[in-house]
């Protein structure tokens, strides 16, 4: 029968043995954490609203993007139009002022006059959906209607606007068929493999995308409060993608309440971004000018594009990385 000796272990070497497995555990936690969290993050959605209007006696039911929010802790449900096309969000100061003297609270977010801008509250807090923000907001008087049954309408109240200032340093995703938008710290693990186009961004946080139309690169720039158009320029560069013959035209107080006329041509050249060939059907030019002398030269851009461009896609924008992707 074979024997068997039992040794007893040097205890110093069970502690070594212990204390080098669990660094092993550690180092690998810590290697494998990033793919790990890359792989598990989901996306957290919201829903938006589309507002309609009747422009030039036509109802269009996209008008406007707009997004619920709770603010602070007022009991009431709110909207705010998004608007990447101005740098600061604002609260619409008429509408605002009665929620103030009835919630004096709300006051103490208050700070000081800056220029001509107004006041402005800080650090306010905004629930949008799932995505929690605090912002700062100027309080801007600009003649906005105020709801006659303000503190019990049926529907959600609009109260001002979100601006590019929201999203610094985040990822903003407007999924616009789902009618949904996502805000993120980076770029989701669904939405890397997408070619990404670099943009520019200028000291208001204004985007500027480099299309290619009609094969020459231009410069456009991204703006969700123009919900309506697909692309907007100078007159001379719509007749150069498109024929002659006006097709559509709106008026009305289109432009921070001046009135504003466009006409819209078919286009028949090809628009892409980022390689990606992308459905447009019309380009719009204003009929007085405006635009031109008050958008387009001061920001030296080939024109503007808005919501109706991407009625069909996801657009993943990370202000971090200047980077924009279309899916």
């Amino acid at each position: 029968m074979k024997k068997f000796s039992c040794k007893t272990q040097n205890p110093l070497n069970l502690i070594k043995l212990t204390t080098m497995k669990s660094i092993k555990r550690l180092l690998l936690i810590i290697l494998l954490a990033p793919i790990i969290s890359a792989q598990s993050q989901s996306i957290k959605w919201s829903p938006f609203i589309w507002q309609s209007d009747t422009i030039s006696g036509r109802y269009l039911e996209k008008a406007y993007l707009y997004i619920p929010l709770k603010i602070e802790d007022l009991p009431y449900e709110f909207t705010m139009q998004l608007d990447l096309g101005t740098p600061n969000s604002l609260f619409y100061g008429e509408v605002l002022k009665p929620y103030l003297e009835k919630h004096p609270a709300m006051n103490s977010k208050l700070g000081d006059y800056e220029d001509m801008k107004g006041v402005i509250f800080k650090d306010v807090n905004l629930k949008m959906g799932t995505a929690d923000f605090k912002a700062n907001l100027f309080n801007m008087f600009m003649g906005n209607k105020v709801p006659a049954n303000l503190f019990n309408s049926p529907t959600p109240v609009n109260i001002g606007t979100i601006a590019a200032d929201a999203f610094k340093e985040k990822v903003l995703i407007i999924d616009y068929k789902a009618n949904r938008f996502a805000v993120a710290e980076s770029v989701p693990k669904e939405y890397q493999k997408i070619p990404a186009v670099n943009f520019e961004i200028n000291k208001d946080g204004l985007i500027f995308l480099s299309f290619n139309i009609n094969g020459e690169d231009c410069k456009v720039m991204f703006d969700t409060g123009s919900s309506i158009f697909e692309l907007v320029t100078t007159t001379d560069r719509a007749l150069k993608i498109a024929d002659s013959t006006i097709v559509d035209s709106l008026s009305g107080a289109l432009w921070w309440g001046q009135q504003i006329t466009f006409y819209g041509l078919k286009v028949d050249k090809t628009v892409k971004i980022g390689g990606k060939t992308m459905k447009c059907s019309r380009v719009y030019y204003d009929k007085d000018r405006k635009w031109d002398v008050g958008v387009f030269e001061p920001l030296n851009i080939w024109g503007l594009t808005g919501n109706a461009f991407f009625f069909d896609n996801t657009v993943i924008i990370d202000y971090k990385n200047k980077e924009f992707r279309v899916k």
